[in-house]
């Protein structure tokens, strides 16, 4: 069941749900969401000399070609960030966000942006119960003219979900990397637990094979 206009206002003035700064009430709560704003922030991605990501390297390493991959952007007032056809970049919300354990949320684009072939996100729309910061846009333009994106602008909106109350909320989580954040967090893939065993299980057999030869 999707939440709707009444019980989105009841929830913030309860303080369960917290959406700040909430700049036009009247205009960014929908008939079943909250519209929310573009920020001042952006990682533009782009070419690098690297093939690939080699997660056989040292962590610093890895972090460091991360680093290379991506490029800080900030906006002031009234200046556009141009995101070209084909391009991607990170954003995030202008707004703090802030959830109870029992209620989730979902990130949808707007019609207006995607009319104009504006992807907010490629794969990361779901937002815990329990998350705690700003959301993180994949931006995409999926159009054939650039489009000029200030901050302040609505591109997204919120719905919400209720649901049991989970064991544990997203900021509780181990392997929570996202969390409590006021900044956007370049890619931890590197950390997942999946990856870790991969390539632990990979330098096991390396080091293997080479006591091996050393015995011959």
């Amino acid at each position: 069941m999707v939440l709707s206009d009444s019980d989105i206002v009841n929830l913030l003035m309860n303080g369960e749900i917290i959406v700040t700064p909430l700049i036009n009430a009247e205009i960014q709560i929908g008939s079943s969401s909250i519209d929310v704003r573009l920020g001042t922030e952006f990682k533009l991605i782009r070419r690098i000399k690297q093939t690939h990501f080699n997660l056989k390297l040292p962590q610093s390493e890895i972090q460091k070609h991360i680093r290379e991959y991506t490029e800080n952007v900030h906006i002031q007032p009234r200046e556009p960030f141009i995101l070209h056809p084909g391009e991607f970049a990170l954003g995030c919300t202008l707004e703090y966000i802030s959830l109870p354990n029992n209620i989730a949320g979902r990130l949808e684009g707007r019609s207006t942006w995607g009319r104009a072939g504006l992807q907010v996100h490629s794969t990361a729309g779901l937002i815990d119960p329990g998350f705690q910061g700003i959301i993180t846009f994949e931006l995409h333009n999926l159009g054939k003219l650039p489009l000029p994106l200030f901050a302040g602008v609505r591109i997204a909106q919120i719905v919400f979900y209720p649901c049991n109350n989970v064991m544990r909320n997203y900021s509780e989580k181990t392997a929570a990397k996202y969390g409590k954040s006021l900044e956007i967090r370049d890619t931890m893939f590197y950390q997942e637990d999946e990856y870790k065993k991969i390539f632990k299980s990979d330098n096991e057999m390396i080091d293997s094979q080479y006591n091996e030869t050393q015995n011959v």
